[in-house]
């Protein structure tokens, strides 16, 4: 069986993701190929993730990189897409990245034009999903819930992989007398052993005693870091320069550097009241900062996907204040995994911090939460992601 794995976009999660869902194919008696672009093979992000399958891989570097406008890009993926399964004549395929591709696939296939023949199998996974939201009222949300709604009976995909459990929660009514199945899936993580507090911060090379509040993964403004250092000095400034302290850990993008630099946070950094790990972190690294916290924020404004901090909270059995819209929201609320707020209020965000360390956080919720994480173990990612595949090489029977 040849199996075409569709990922043109190598920066942030997507080919750490990939990586992270090999092990459960490259066992697999199967041909693996990856289209991606010229660019992606020379990156750091496949040195740190795909390079050691390379062994197991045929890169394919005939894609070409997207251009910026959202429609303009979507329209560009599904061309690329399509061209890749005429090139590779694949039995089987996976859009790792579907979003926005899957509407101009829809609309395509209305006028006529079905992008990859019927009887192709193909999987697609999908990490945005606003239009999800019951709450969300706008106009071209109403659209692309109709659009989504044709998508599942169209059968173009017969099996969605849903980022995101507004939408999974949307879809399942939708999906159940339609020719596409959708699952939720895990949104990889390596579950390690709970440890306390002191040990993660002495790893880190971190004071081990005080209160700590973090933000991991990338330090910059759309993961609304500006918003937690305003919110961190208000809060310090309103409660008497109560002794907490602020860890950022993980690449910080140039704005935030520059906020450093200057007071009062430069003040904040000398005193060791704000610890700046400005730097790429391992998966250990993830787990020790979010386990070094009493408290880890994700306070992402206009955020529509997951977060796999809050996910690296509840690994570690730690609370989370995160965004109270759409999935980061909704998943907190849900789980119980911690508070939530308007984080672009920094007064409001100040206060959230206040509550919730304030809030109660027992031995029994910090088992609770990481009971929640254990679904997303990342070997029930690679068990998820290669479940069609392993079924129809158990079956040996076409799809169609």
């Amino acid at each position: 069986m040849r199996v075409l794995f569709y990922s043109p976009n190598h920066t942030g999660h997507h080919f750490a993701y990939l990586a992270r869902m090999m092990p459960g194919f490259v066992r697999l008696p199967i041909e693996i190929m990856v289209a991606t672009t010229p660019e992606a093979m020379e990156s750091l992000e496949y040195s740190k993730s795909l390079l050691p399958f390379a062994g197991s891989l045929k890169m394919l570097p005939c894609c070409t990189p997207a251009p910026r406008h959202p429609v303009r890009n979507a329209r560009h993926r599904l061309h690329e897409l399509a061209r890749a399964i005429r090139m590779t004549e694949p039995d089987h395929v996976m859009a790792c990245y579907a979003d926005g591709l899957w509407e101009q696939a829809v609309l395509s296939a209305m006028i006529g034009r079905r992008p990859w023949p019927r009887e192709l199998a193909v999987e697609g996974w999908i990490y945005r999903g606003r239009f999800a939201d019951s709450v969300d009222h706008r106009r071209k949300s109403k659209l692309r819930r109709w659009i989504y709604a044709r998508l599942l009976r169209s059968g173009l995909f017969r099996r969605l992989h849903l980022d995101h459990e507004l939408v999974y929660d949307f879809s399942v009514p939708l999906a159940a007398d339609s020719p596409t199945e959708v699952v939720l899936t895990p949104n990889p993580i390596l579950l390690k052993p709970q440890q306390p507090k002191e040990n993660a911060r002495r790893e880190l090379g971190l004071p081990v005693d005080g209160t700590w509040i973090s933000l991991s993964g990338v330090i910059a403004r759309f993961k609304g870091a500006h918003l937690l250092l305003d919110a961190f000095q208000r809060y310090r400034r309103e409660s008497g320069n109560a002794p907490i302290r602020l860890l950022l850990a993980g690449p910080h993008e140039r704005e935030i550097q520059g906020m450093l630099q200057v007071a009062p946070y430069r003040e904040l950094v000398a005193e060791g009241d704000i610890a700046s790990l400005d730097r790429y972190l391992t998966e250990d690294e993830m787990f020790l900062a979010a386990a070094a916290s009493d408290l880890v924020l994700a306070p992402y404004p206009n955020h529509q996907g997951r977060s796999s901090i809050i996910l690296w909270a509840a690994a570690a059995g730690r609370p989370s204040l995160g965004t109270d819209e759409s999935c980061i929201g909704y998943v907190i609320k849900r789980e119980r995994l911690g508070i939530t707020c308007n984080v672009e209020d920094t007064s409001v965000l100040a206060q959230a911090i206040a509550a919730a360390l304030d809030m109660p956080w027992s031995d029994d919720d910090a088992q609770r939460v990481r009971q929640y994480a254990e679904f997303h173990r990342v070997e029930n990612y690679q068990q998820v992601a290669s479940a069609l595949v392993r079924q129809r090489l158990e079956t040996r029977l076409p799809i169609g």
